[in-house]
């Protein structure tokens, strides 16, 4: 599978795309669909009718009327085209994308009430109509990137986490260094350093968010970044190891042996014959 960028038929210049889910997967093929991609863009799927479902970072996630799925730049998706829905699929070029950083756990589905049905409707309407009369004018720019935030605020709204305001600042900081310098150390120590705060108020704040210690929180990240590497890639577990900061392939097979039960080899193998096929 390769990575996919963000880009509309319309023009270069416009920042959000409304996609009918039917429409997009005929228009583009099975064989687009056949394996997982990676966007380097956010999309949403907003259920209007039918049922299906949709995977995102390995889970499997089932669609239904009034069921909304966000998944943001990075994380690894399947669709499973066998799906009866009638959706509406959101695309959002990164200049476009909410201020709000992701951070794992982050829910990627809600389940929308019918207030916010109808809220969603709306903006979604009001998208396809700035879209067939897009002009490429900063006013027009910034009413169609303001409309898809309130896409993404309503979905928010709607998500069954800790909202993030109410997320100790610990726990946000060092997250959010993982996220921007994921291979920087396999110690907490070392990020801890640089925050402000002490490895034991760092690993309280996760263990109150997570359940996890800071350490666990770590290695799960890694883990994920090595799955999405494994599943998305033709990387050689040597560069994989690399890229998520061993400096040994055989340290990287043992430890991703001990967290998942499995070899990385075997791993991508089960992932090629059973997820790409759309089984678990």
């Amino acid at each position: 599978m390769q990575p996919v960028d963000f880009a509309s038929e319309h023009s270069v210049a416009l920042p959000v795309e409304v996609l009918d889910y039917t429409e997009l997967v005929e228009r583009m093929g099975s064989d687009y669909f056949a394996h997982a991609q990676r966007p380097s863009f956010e999309l949403m799927i907003f259920v209007r009718a039918g049922t299906g479902t949709h995977t995102i970072d390995f889970q499997r996630h089932a669609l239904h009327p009034g069921r909304a799925l966000f998944i943001r730049p990075g994380q690894v998706q399947q669709w499973h085209i066998e799906n009866t829905v009638d959706a509406v699929v959101v695309v959002a070029s990164p200049a476009a994308s909410s201020a709000v950083s992701w951070l794992p756990g982050d829910a990627p589905s809600a389940d929308l009430g019918k207030d916010s049905q109808t809220t969603a409707h709306a903006l979604v309407a009001a998208l396809e109509r700035e879209q067939q009369r897009f002009t490429a004018d900063e006013h027009t720019i910034k009413l169609i990137t303001a409309l898809f935030a309130s896409l993404v605020a309503l979905f928010h709204q709607a998500s069954t986490g800790p909202g993030r305001g109410a997320l100790p600042p610990a726990y946000v900081a060092f997250r959010g260094a993982i996220e921007s310098d994921l291979t920087r150390s396999r110690n907490v120590r070392d990020f801890a350093a640089g925050l402000g705060y002490s490895e034991r108020t760092i690993s309280r704040a996760c263990q109150s968010v997570t359940g996890l210690t800071a350490k666990a929180v770590l290695d799960e990240r890694l883990m994920l970044e090595a799955k999405r590497l494994l599943a998305h890639s033709d990387h050689t577990l040597a560069n994989i190891s690399t890229m998520v900061g061993f400096s040994e392939p055989t340290n990287f097979s043992k430890f991703f042996e001990r967290v998942t039960g499995q070899t990385p080899t075997n791993f991508r193998q089960s992932l090629r014959d059973n997820l790409y096929r759309g089984e678990h």
